[in-house]
């Protein structure tokens, strides 16, 4: 395969649908690929597809075919005529349960959390024809473990679902009048909720007319329970008898008065765009993202003006004012002497409370940095991150 215009065919080797960051990629993937006549081929649905009517016509094919392809793994190991991608998970490791899918060549996708990679998954990485990963973060350890198979091609955003407003401007009635504060991530101790809240309760304090908006619901229960590693919140989060997890009764619990929040509970992908126009800031002192952090990619898209910590997959978002970057970064590796930790940061409650002041105090200035942050990821549309990811697959073969 010489160049991107043989590619006719892109296997995907992960669950598309699911309501998380793998899932949201893979379907925006697949229709990217059908879009430029390319045939995503599918291996693994989630059990329930939240689709817009454009994304389901778009696969229609892939969605009709896929049932063959999960037959054919079943079955046993698949030897592939295409390109296959297959997602690796932290420290590199590649999951057993598609070790059969080869495609020709085999290509990595890696958003990983550790920059711990153990000697035999290097070894095993190095069997791939190129690793893709999320972030230059990720890209940069990689290549320091002394890989050279290695493009970095991050995620990307919908124009035509996260765009500014382009109506009136005004917010619908349960944020109307009031300073609506998004924070956004399935809930666990790695996306800094605990610092969203222990900062928001002294923000609330000042400003009554505050609120928190939350979009953490995580569709695996026990990981939101690491949040009991903070410090700074009294109280673990705990799962429904339905299985959902009960953010409300948590930030209750968390001392934050009622009316002081509201939990959005979990909610399609393509549907958060209305809300994230409602928001007059987003707030994101995560302590490692591997990839770039696609919740906070759309909220800027959105126009939002946003609060990131600099640090791992975020320094890729950070621009010349197009955000509020909390700039302290006490280094966690070092203050829990964990190696795989190396990268993470722990963000300054002060400081964010500092930057959501700034935001609430001048509002022109505010926008401003929405403005920036939309035009920013004008650049960092699907169409173009696909294209990147086609070109670089498109050299191997």
């Amino acid at each position: 395969m010489s160049d991107a215009a043989a590619l006719t065919r892109l296997g995907i080797g992960w669950q598309i649908g699911v309501p998380s960051g793998w899932g949201t990629y893979g379907v925006n993937l697949a229709v990217e690929l059908v879009r430029r006549k390319i045939a995503p081929e599918l291996f693994f649905l989630a059990r329930s597809l939240a689709l817009t009517p454009a994304q389901q016509q778009a696969l229609s094919v892939p969605l009709a075919k896929q049932p063959e392809w999960f037959a054919a793994y079943q079955r046993g190991a698949v030897d592939l005529d295409f390109p296959m991608l297959h997602a690796l998970g932290d420290h590199l490791d590649f999951p057993e349960m598609v070790r059969g899918l080869n495609g020709r060549p085999n290509v990595g996708v890696v958003f990983f959390e550790s920059a711990t990679v153990p000697a035999e998954n290097l070894a095993r990485a190095r069997d791939f024809a190129l690793i893709v990963t999320g972030s230059s973060w990720n890209a940069d350890v990689l290549q320091g473990h002394g890989l050279t198979n290695v493009i970095n091609c991050p995620q990307g955003i919908d124009p035509a679902v996260f765009a500014r407003r382009k109506t009136s401007g005004k917010k619908e009635a349960r944020f109307a009048g009031r300073f609506a504060v998004f924070s956004g991530g399935k809930l666990e101790y790695r996306k800094g909720q605990d610092l969203v809240v222990a900062a928001f309760k002294v923000f609330h304090q000042r400003h009554p007319d505050a609120v928190l908006v939350s979009a953490w619901h995580n569709p695996w229960p026990e990981a939101a329970k690491s949040i009991g590693m903070s410090p700074h919140v009294s109280a673990v989060p705990v799962a429904e008898a339905s299985g959902r997890l009960d953010v409300s009764a948590w930030l209750r619990a968390c001392g934050l008065p009622p009316d002081s929040f509201f939990d959005l509970g979990p909610m399609a992908n393509t549907e958060m765009a209305e809300v994230l126009r409602d928001m007059d800031l987003a707030v994101f002192p995560n302590r490692c993202e591997g990839g770039t952090n696609l919740v906070a990619m759309e909220s800027m898209a959105c126009g939002v003006p946003v609060v990131l910590s600099r640090n791992t997959g975020h320094l890729d978002l950070i621009g010349a004012e197009n955000c509020y970057a909390l700039d302290f970064q006490i280094p966690m590796a070092e203050i829990t002497g964990r190696a795989d930790l190396n990268g993470w940061g722990e963000s300054s409650i002060d400081e964010l409370v500092t930057k959501m002041e700034e935001a609430y105090q001048n509002r022109e200035d505010a926008a401003r940095r929405g403005a920036a942050a939309a035009a920013f990821m004008e650049d960092w549309t699907w169409e173009k991150q696909v294209g990147r990811l086609i070109g670089a697959v498109g050299q191997y073969g």
